[in-house]
């Protein structure tokens, strides 16, 4: 996971004067805390690049929303035992980067 850049404090004034700024560093990487009197009162974040996978793909129609909402999450899969492969197949990792590649050629 990329560990940001920094995590600046900014006053919702300097904000207001500066917002194409702070996005465009954001976008970058960077966060920060905005504040009132000295008080936090918001935090802006870069993108999360999965959610912005999963928005283009959904805006793509690759990906219905409705059934997004009924897949698992990664609690309700935890306790599920994994099955072994059986000898000599290959991970399923290793068959994906396979596909990907003989797609490449």
């Amino acid at each position: 996971m990329n560990e940001p850049l920094s995590d600046t404090r900014i006053t919702i004034r300097e904000l207001q004067r500066n917002a194409a700024d702070v996005f465009d560093r954001a976008r970058h990487g960077q966060h920060f805390t905005v504040t009132r009197h000295g008080e936090t009162v918001g935090r802006i974040l870069p993108p999360d690049p999965a959610e912005e996978a999963i928005e283009q793909a959904i805006a793509n129609g690759v990906l219905d929303p409705a059934i997004l909402d009924q897949l698992p999450t990664g609690q309700d899969t935890a306790g599920i035992p994994r099955e072994p492969s059986p000898p000599g197949t290959r991970l399923g990792s290793e068959a994906i980067i396979a596909l990907r590649d003989e797609h490449t050629r």
